[in-house]
């Protein structure tokens, strides 16, 4: 068992990166884009929004090192929203904001992804945002997205020898690792055995009475309906798709499907992890492949148009980066900080 530049706006993204601070506001100017103010307020929500994010992903944000990495974060933040307004300047500078009508048809695809207008009004609630924020912040992605068009189609495709060569030098990540597919039947212990708070010799008596039903022949896919604690898998035979070595697996549970060498084989002493006992059969081995140019053509070819794509919108807004009369207090005062520490011997 498992343990477990600029792009085009999605739902999932929305709701990684949603509050907004709004243009204006309450609060000390910490910078200024061509005389445009981003206030302390602002700089406040984002960097919550990103705190909140980043402790959803498990990082730990508290202790010693919590106050150096919030000024760390304080200043890439400020970065980022240096260069939004960057972007949307230029952006209004080459004509690329959308009209209302676009905005609205993109909040209507959001509406129709969350099934009905309630749930879109408990989506705004949960993430403390109303209409005209979300109207504001989608006419800027769209218009983001508009720039970003525009610098790609400038880019040119790799050509034929760029392909060749990165393959040349690059071919040995195009292999697949041997696979193999499984079915198993999970005994559960404790949480994991489906409310039945079974103990671990319950466990693993039930485990070999049911390693004794598969070697009289009983119907593997069908024990696994009966009896797998894997709510996962339990419903097609208790079958996993293919996977490598190093896939997320428990240890035990891998190791046991890759010591099986024959398909049908199955572990007949009964693979003990975390979760409980479990009940491996190997269904099929797929062999390590590696791919031919031509197979990878195509793939190599996205990937490297990515890539100048990428260096091309960095460049982008360097340039824009340099043209503009942009006051950084932050990055200002870390400098000063950073002079004094010096001379003090920090």
């Amino acid at each position: 068992m498992r343990k477990n530049g600029i792009i085009f706006l999605s739902l999932m993204l929305l709701l990684a990166t949603f509050v907004l601070g709004g243009c204006g506001g309450s609060g000390d100017v910490v910078a200024t884009v061509n005389g445009e103010s981003i206030t302390s307020r602002e700089l406040d929500q984002e960097v919550t929004t990103y705190k909140n994010n980043l402790t959803q992903q498990g990082y730990n944000l508290e202790g010693e090192q919590a106050k150096e990495l919030e000024e760390m974060l304080r200043q890439q933040v400020l970065s980022q929203l240096i260069d939004r307004r960057l972007v949307m300047a230029e952006a209004e500078r080459l004509d690329m904001m959308p009209a209302d009508k676009e905005v609205q048809a993109e909040i209507k695809k959001i509406k129709e992804q969350l099934g009905s207008e309630g749930e879109f009004k408990k989506f705004l609630a949960a993430n403390g945002i109303n209409e005209p924020k979300l109207d504001d912040f989608m006419k800027e992605q769209l218009a983001a997205n508009k720039l970003y068009e525009k610098i790609s189609a400038e880019v040119s495709e790799p050509t034929e020898d760029e392909i060749k060569d990165y393959f040349a030098e690059n071919g040995a990540q195009y292999s697949d690792p041997e696979q193999r597919q499984v079915s198993h039947i999970l005994i559960g212990v404790g949480e994991y055995s489906n409310g039945k708070n079974r103990t671990d010799v319950d466990a693993k008596v039930l485990a070999l009475q049911v390693v004794n039903k598969v070697a009289s022949g009983a119907d593997f896919g069908e024990l696994a309906k009966q009896y797998s604690d894997d709510t996962g898998s339990k419903d097609n035979s208790g079958q996993y798709p293919p996977f490598s070595k190093g896939s997320g697996f428990a240890e035990e549970f891998e190791n046991a499907a890759f010591d099986l060498q024959e398909s049908g084989q199955y572990t007949a002493e009964p693979v003990k992890t975390s979760f409980g006992y479990h009940i491996i059969r190997l269904d099929k081995i797929i062999p390590a492949k590696t791919h031919t140019l031509n197979e990878v053509k195509d793939q190599i070819a996205t990937s490297l148009h990515s890539e100048k794509v990428n260096r091309k919108v960095g460049e982008y807004i360097q340039d824009l980066r340099d043209k503009a009369d942009v006051v950084n207090k932050l990055a200002k005062e870390s400098d000063t900080k950073s002079k004094e520490d010096q001379s003090t011997g920090k």
